[in-house]
């Protein structure tokens, strides 16, 4: 008898992580317009915002997912919505560019590009200094006011492209290009300043503490201080770095097109682990919380992976495809989803 009950405990320890993925969810939201989460979230008061790839905006109640408002674009919404006040900005595909009031979801601005193929948005905004900050296809980086949408400064890129979302702090914008350059530029007048580069396609930067973090295709992560453009350190990953990187925990966590997830000591650009999903490309950002590494994949699941060790402590699966869109941690709830928005206890 005491055989069989220390099996059985050993049954339920090792159990525990499938019992933690098996909870059930707050609440589950399915947009009106059908479409699935096309980037990432963000969060005014008790409102949680999303946009979908068929154009659709929502607010909703991130307690008990009820809905607040809707708005009905014309095109993918691209990035997560940015949230300055009482506007919510945002920009969709065919490089038009919105403000909304937060509150009820009425149009307070709105920014229609020229209609020919290099108008496009293929990231989300970024704000700063007043402005907001995006890419688009005719290869310029664009700075219009957030007060009416007005340009109010372009800078051009090289002829391979902009693809990827900027970075702002403390005064200036960040910038990968997709040929491998990388710019510091100044956000009060469009002029880059100094810079860098890889040897392939840059992810959006990350900044912190006087340090800036950028990722590349050709499988490198770098950390540059910011004050002098001094390089710091320079890893590589071995895979293709999809994400941008994520800054937490003294770490420095991205994502590969393999499905690898990998941790550097942020110091010194060190492996301290690696993490295998299985899962195909990680195409949204990890999110670090609490000591937790949460982690969108392409097998329709989040891992939940401890920061010290690189160990799964439970997943979060969605049985019904890929994770579409970045993951959100708020309040003690994870938020995350495709054709569904999931909101799950953290």
């Amino acid at each position: 008898m005491k055989r069989l009950l220390s099996a059985l405990l050993l049954v339920l320890v090792f159990a525990m992580p499938a019992l933690s993925a098996g909870r059930a969810p707050i609440f589950t939201f399915r947009p009106e317009d059908g479409g699935s989460l096309s980037g990432g979230f963000a969060v005014s008061g008790n409102a949680l915002l999303f946009g979908t790839e068929t154009g659709g905006v929502y607010s909703i109640n991130k307690r008990n997912g009820s809905l607040n408002w809707s708005y009905k674009g014309t095109n993918s919404i691209t990035g997560a919505p940015v949230v300055v006040g009482d506007k919510v900005f945002f920009a969709q595909g065919d490089g038009t560019v919105t403000c909304l009031n937060v509150s009820n979801g009425s149009t307070v601005w709105e920014t229609v590009p020229y209609e020919h193929e290099n108008s496009m948005i293929d990231s989300g905004l970024t704000e700063g200094n007043g402005m907001l900050f995006f890419a688009r296809s005719d290869y310029k980086l664009y700075a219009v006011s957030q007060n009416n949408g007005r340009t109010v400064w372009t800078y051009s890129g090289s002829s391979q492209g902009l693809r990827t979302a900027p970075a702002y702090s403390d005064g200036l914008v960040f910038l990968g290009e997709y040929d491998g350059i990388f710019s510091i530029i100044d956000a009060k007048t469009g002029k880059r300043l100094n810079g860098g580069g890889a040897g392939g396609a840059i992810n959006t930067p990350s900044v912190s503490n006087g340090n800036v973090y950028f990722s590349s295709w050709d499988g490198s992560v770098q950390s540059v201080k910011i004050k002098g453009t001094e390089p710091l350190w320079n890893s590589k990953i071995g895979d293709p770095v999809t994400t941008s990187p994520v800054v937490g925990n003294g770490m420095i966590v991205v994502g590969t097109g393999r499905g690898l997830v990998a941790a550097l000591n942020a110091k010194n650009g060190n492996m301290l682990w690696r993490f295998d999903t299985e899962g195909g490309e990680i195409a949204a950002d990890p999110v670090i919380s609490n000591g937790i590494v949460y982690v969108p994949s392409g097998d329709g699941a989040v891992y939940a992976i401890d920061a010290s060790t690189g160990r799964t402590r439970y997943t979060y699966s969605t049985r019904s495809g890929g994770i579409s869109g970045g993951i959100l941690v708020s309040d003690g709830v994870i938020y995350f989803g495709n054709s569904v928005i999931y909101a799950y206890h953290d």
